[in-house]
């Protein structure tokens, strides 16, 4: 299946902005016909009575203070130029099927239908960002281009040979058995298929090491983290070919913090966040404790490219 040319573009005439489309998913709107309230008032006074910011789990206040600090429909921070990093080495083109591991509330894969005109199959592990995902999509317009699929990265169970292209942003480092993740994921893959990810990394450490330890700990997930060459061999082992190992940690480091520099000046400047003020603060705490491991030396982001090689007849 492949998408008709212009076909999301003439969707695209007719669906909200993401940024509106998120404003009446959280205050309780729901996008059909015509646009009805659904019990606004118990909408607001639910993302206000979440409960003491925290980055444990996906409440719908955390949800809105990432979007506001890393945009619309962004979880982690990933930039335009980042995403473009990430898919142009692809060469994705709207006769490929595309996959993204990690896809959060879906700001990525509508980025790439919108691109790229294609179709994605978009997995995510946490529950309260696949149905919050699945419904921003609906609203879009954009559910015969972005499938949003549950799924345990564990024990990865995508369907076989599905995937011209697959990219990963942030989304296998929790992952214990990663050799497993990437045979699956290998398994997901069509004849010359390609993986590109993006995530965090270690070089010339190990997970014992006490700088280490110190980020690890205020993670709201248990990492397990390699070392890079210990990565790329546990991705040929799973059968693919890697060409590229990018250190991108500084890139990476300066995207966050122009992230949280940017919502200081529009809060210095007069926008009002209200509550999600506190959740942003607490959210930022977590970025910090990264950073700091960045600048350590003890934590890295690497980009590593691998494809499936050429089958010999």
């Amino acid at each position: 299946m492949s998408a008709k040319a212009g076909s999301v573009k003439d969707q695209a005439e007719e669906k909200l902005p993401m940024k509106e489309r998120l404003k009446l998913w959280w205050e309780g709107y729901e996008l059909q016909e015509k646009r009805k309230p659904v019990e606004n008032e118990a909408a607001d006074q639910t993302a206000n009575d979440d409960g003491p910011p925290t980055v444990q789990g996906w409440s719908v206040s955390r949800q809105r203070s990432v979007v506001t600090l890393f945009g619309d429909g962004m979880t982690r921070c990933i930039p335009d130029s980042a995403k473009k990093k990430l898919t142009n080495p692809l060469g994705i083109n709207k006769t490929m099927s595309v996959v993204e591991l990690g896809s959060g509330l879906g700001g990525f894969a509508t980025w790439v239908v919108d691109q790229f005109e294609t179709y994605v199959d978009a997995y995510e592990e946490e529950d309260e960002l696949v149905e919050a995902s699945t419904n921003l999509v609906k609203m879009a317009g954009l559910t015969r281009f972005i499938k949003v699929k549950s799924a345990n990265f564990e024990n990865f169970e995508p369907k076989l040979k599905s995937a011209n292209v697959a990219y990963a942003s942030e989304a296998l480092f929790c992952v214990k058995n990663k050799l497993d993740c990437f045979r699956r994921i290998h398994g997901m893959m069509k004849p010359e298929g390609q993986f590109m990810m993006s995530d965090y990394m270690l070089e010339g450490k190990t997970m014992d090491d006490p700088d280490v330890q110190k980020w690890a700990v205020n993670e709201p997930r248990q990492p397990h983290l390699l070392d890079v060459q210990e990565i790329r061999k546990l991705l040929t082992k799973a059968g693919f070919e890697v060409s590229i190992a990018e250190d991108t940690t500084a890139e990476y480091k300066a995207n966050v913090l122009k992230a949280f520099a940017e919502y200081a000046a529009r809060t210095s400047s007069g926008e009002k966040s209200g509550h999600l003020h506190d959740w942003v603060l607490k959210e930022g705490e977590l970025w910090t404790s990264r950073v700091q491991a960045m600048e350590s030396g003890a934590l890295k982001v690497f980009r590593i490219y691998a494809r499936v090689p050429a089958e010999i007849l």
